[in-house]
């Protein structure tokens, strides 16, 4: 009997110790992706301004200007192009969210990715451009991951019919 009370309660406090850690992670909102597919489509079509008013940044939203700089100085494959709005990925560091969606379909650690960060999960701070080996080896090695929708390169003839 002692030993099943002993047992019971170290399992109580694993329990009690995980809980406050899994307490820390912000609820990714929902609207997240749909948000960074759209800041995607409009840096390739060169609406900079669309992106400005278009994603919830908290603190100073970047600049038209800035938005402009960034697609046209870390990306070769963005800007005039009609990218993918399929596949995305939502992955928490530790310390914040990032939610990365590949330009093409990511076939190869090559593709280019925009990756946001959101600390809150429901709004952003940061972004950047990323290779998909990047953001894979990050999203491997996150405890938690959600895919908009999940890429698989074993259906390509489906996938090449169905690229947006």
């Amino acid at each position: 009997m002692k030993k099943l009370l002993s047992c019971a309660l170290i399992a109580a406090l694993l329990i009690a110790m995980a809980v406050p850690a899994l307490a820390e992670v912000p609820p990714l909102g929902s609207k997240m992706f749909k948000y960074a597919k759209a800041a995607l489509t409009c840096l390739a079509s060169g609406d900079y301004d669309r992106v400005v008013t278009g994603l919830p940044f908290s603190g100073l939203s970047p600049s038209a200007d800035e938005w402009r700089s960034f697609a046209e100085g870390s990306f070769s494959d963005l800007p005039g192009s009609s990218p993918q709005t399929k596949y995305a990925v939502a992955y928490w560091t530790g310390r914040l969210w990032r939610i990365a969606v590949p330009v093409s379909k990511p076939s190869s650690g090559s593709v280019e990715a925009l990756v946001l960060t959101s600390e809150d999960g429901s709004s952003f701070t940061g972004y950047a451009c990323l290779s998909w080996s990047s953001v894979e080896d990050e999203y491997r090695s996150a405890d938690y991951v959600s895919w908009n929708e999940e890429y698989s390169g074993a259906d390509s003839a489906t996938v090449e019919n169905d690229d947006r």
